[in-house]
C-alpha cells in the first residue's frame, strides 16, 4: 500500500496556496485557487486524463474515492474510473450527481486538471462520469475534505497555557474544521492536540490559525460556534502521517 500511497500524496501534497475569500473554502481548506489555468479543448484534456491518478470528490470537495482514470470516450464525454487495487469505489451517489475528478497530469501545459460532471454508473469496480467542463491549472495542491468524528483540545492564549475542549468535523492536509462553545478570534493562533483520528493512528499537535468563526447555535442556545483553521507547514513525516490517516478513514467510511 506505500506505493499507492506516496502515488497520491503527489498528487494531492506539494506546493500550499492561499485561501479563496469564501468562508466554507477557508473554514475547511478544501481546495484552493490555481495560479492559473490554460485553455485547452476538452477533448486534450480527457485525453491527457487516461491512465492518471484521481481523487473522486464531492461538488464541495469531500472525498468520494481514489483511483485512476481507465478509460475515456472521446464520443460521449466520458471518462471511466476505476478504484485503487485491493479497494471498492462506494455505491449510493445517484444518476447525475455532480462530482469533480481531479487528476495529475504530466504534460507540459500543467500539472493538474479539474474534471467536472455527473455520474452515470456508480459501480464497486468503476464508476462512468460524463464530463460538462475541464480545467488545466499548473497550481499544483488541492486538498479534499474528510469528515471525522473525534474530539480533541485547543491550546491558545500566552504560551499556550489555556485549554478546551472541541469536536472535529472534518480535515485536510492544510487545515481543519470543528465546534466549540469557547470564543476565538479570527487570526488567533492555536495549538490543535488531536490525540488520534484512526484505531491505533498517529497523534498530532498542529499549530494552526484561526481562519474563519461562525456562532451556528439557535437563538437562546447556548454558543456553539464553527471554526475553521488552516495549517501552519507541516514536516514531511507528519503530513505523511496525516495523508495515511485520511485515506484511512476515507475507505472506512466511504462518505456518500
Amino acid at each position: 500500500m506505500d506505493h499507492i500511497f506516496a502515488a497520491l500524496k503527489h498528487s494531492l501534497a506539494s506546493k500550499r496556496q492561499m485561501p479563496e475569500e469564501n468562508e466554507d473554502v477557508v473554514a475547511s481548506t478544501a481546495e484552493h485557487t490555481p495560479e492559473s489555468t490554460e485553455e485547452h479543448t476538452l477533448d486534450e484534456l480527457l485525453a491527457a486524463c487516461e491512465g492518471a491518478v484521481c481523487e473522486v470528490l464531492t461538488a464541495d470537495n469531500y472525498l468520494f474515492f481514489a483511483g485512476h482514470v481507465a478509460q475515456r470516450d472521446p464520443d460521449f464525454k466520458m471518462v471511466t474510473i476505476e478504484p485503487h487495487q485491493n479497494s471498492e469505489a462506494p455505491l449510493g451517489a445517484g444518476h447525475g450527481t455532480p462530482v469533480k475528478v481531479q487528476v495529475r497530469v504530466h504534460e507540459h501545459w500543467g500539472n493538474l486538471v479539474m474534471l467536472y460532471g455527473v455520474i452515470s454508473v456508480c459501480e464497486e469496480d468503476r464508476w462512468n462520469i460524463f464530463i460538462q467542463n475541464a480545467v488545466a491549472c499548473t497550481e499544483s495542491r488541492r486538498a479534499f475534505r474528510q469528515r471525522v468524528e473525534a474530539e480533541a483540545e485547543i491550546l491558545w492564549g500566552p504560551g499556550f497555557r489555556f485549554r478546551g475542549k472541541c469536536q472535529l468535523e472534518d480535515i485536510s492536509l492544510v487545515g481543519v474544521a470543528f465546534y466549540s462553545p469557547l470564543k476565538l478570534d479570527v487570526g488567533r493562533q492555536l495549538i490543535l492536540s488531536i490525540p488520534c483520528l484512526t484505531e491505533n493512528g498517529f497523534s498530532y499537535q498542529f499549530a494552526s490559525t484561526v481562519a474563519s468563526a461562525r456562532n451556528t447555535a439557535e437563538p437562546g442556545q447556548p454558543p456553539r460556534w464553527r471554526y475553521g483553521c488552516s495549517f501552519d507547514p507541516l514536516e514531511e513525516e507528519v503530513e505523511s502521517n496525516l495523508y495515511k490517516d485520511i485515506m484511512t478513514l476515507q475507505l472506512k467510511g466511504r462518505n456518500i
